[in-house]
């Protein structure tokens, strides 16, 4: 933890896909940031910047498909968050500590300088009772966001705004094996959205300073942005891990470079709270065409849905879904489900093979609750059944 920015302390609880874990340490501390507690206050950093005026017009906007080079160019610079490095600063910007107070004061002053361009792109998602973050990265309001956040494709979301304005956005793909989702602002305000710089996360290397934002535990409309300063930790090409402490409402939110460029989406946390994990850039290029196609695939890491249902022995799976067993306490079991059931449509679905209703669970997340209509002996019955995770 840097001492002299803005953070979220004490014990809060952090959830991933409904699971909650406690949280009450901001990652983790270095030689040379202890110099600074006898220099510069604590919570001076101020991170809210109002977007426009004090209230928004918005009107109803049709969604635009963006082309890949347009929104992931490599030098991709044209947003507002990009601001130059302090003087000083290049071999620090790189992942050199700084030593004196000198190198300390500069990098504080480039960090209020990002964090005051980025509050304007942070959002707050909102899709029924959850809560995530998201950033806007076009001027036509396309939104990055988790995953687990986004939920399924063609869903309607409501975005809260760095200002309060409240807008609605539509889900579009999610590549759910990187927990990468993709939005869009479906509302208008009459000019381009402030949007984020890009950045490559191939370019990254351990030990770089990192700037991430997020809006913990949900919207808070006396709060901006909530600011967090940490180090790259590990870099892989799924995965980026940092020491910014993520808790409840972070996910989905942006990780920021010393530039003011985008580098990384918001994602879990590990076994241990200072290893907090993000969703590379790189990803949602490499991705973009099928989240633009509102096209979802894959399962989250360690959160494969299950509704406690399996085929009978020796079937291919192209027949009639008849239920051959029923995991005990599953959530098919507690439904009243029974072998010999056939099931006839998942979640609108209609399922004709068991093929079928393998492919319609694995669209779903845990913890969705949907409707499974089902016949057993000539009587046909609809019941909501509430998607579980499969235990390792």
């Amino acid at each position: 933890m840097i001492p002299f920015l803005q953070v979220e302390n004490a014990a809060v609880s952090r959830f991933f896909a409904g699971f909650a874990y406690p949280l009450n340490r901001c990652g983790r501390c270095c030689l040379a940031s202890l110099i600074v507690l006898a220099v510069f206050p604590l919570n001076r950093l101020t991170t809210s910047l109002v977007l426009g005026q004090d209230s928004t017009t918005t009107t109803a906007n049709k969604p635009v498909t963006p082309s890949t080079s347009s929104q992931f160019s490599s030098s991709n610079s044209s947003g507002s968050t990009f601001v130059s490095i302090e003087s000083g600063l290049e071999a620090i910007s790189r992942g050199g500590e700084p030593r004196t107070v000198a190198e300390l004061q500069a990098l504080e002053k480039q960090q209020e300088k990002v964090a005051s361009q980025i509050s304007s792109v942070t959002v707050n998602v909102q899709q029924g009772s959850a809560q995530g973050s998201g950033v806007i990265i076009t001027a036509d309001g396309f939104v990055l966001t988790a995953a687990h956040v986004a939920g399924k494709p063609g869903r309607e979301a409501k975005i809260m705004l760095s200002n309060g304005t409240q807008v609605r956005a539509k889900t579009l793909g999610t590549n759910r094996a990187m927990d990468a989702g993709l939005l869009q602002i479906i509302d208008k305000i009459g000019k381009p959205w402030p949007h984020a710089s890009l950045g490559e996360s191939s370019k990254l290397r351990p030990g770089q300073w990192v700037i991430a934002a997020g809006h913990p535990g949900g919207w808070m409309a006396d709060r901006p942005a909530v600011i967090r300063v940490g180090r790259i930790l590990q870099k892989m090409s799924s995965t980026l891990v940092t020491d910014c402490a993520l808790i409840g409402g972070d996910s989905g939110g942006p990780l920021f470079d010393l530039n003011g460029r985008l580098i990384g989406i918001h994602s879990r946390i590990g076994t241990e709270t200072a290893d907090n994990m993000h969703v590379p850039i790189d990803v949602y290029r490499d991705s973009w065409d099928r989240l633009a196609a509102s096209q979802a695939w894959g399962s989250l890491p360690g959160f494969k849905p299950i509704v406690g249902i399996a085929g009978r022995k020796g079937e291919n799976g192209d027949g009639p879904a008849e239920v051959g067993s029923v995991i005990p306490k599953g959530p098919a079991d507690r439904l009243g489900i029974l072998p010999g059931d056939i099931i006839l449509s998942y979640d609108g679905n209609v399922v004709k093979s068991f093929n079928d209703l393998k492919r319609a669970v694995s669209e779903s997340l845990p913890g969705d609750r949907v409707e499974i209509k089902f016949d057993r002996r000539g009587e046909v019955f609809r019941k909501n059944i509430i998607v579980a995770v499969e235990e390792p």
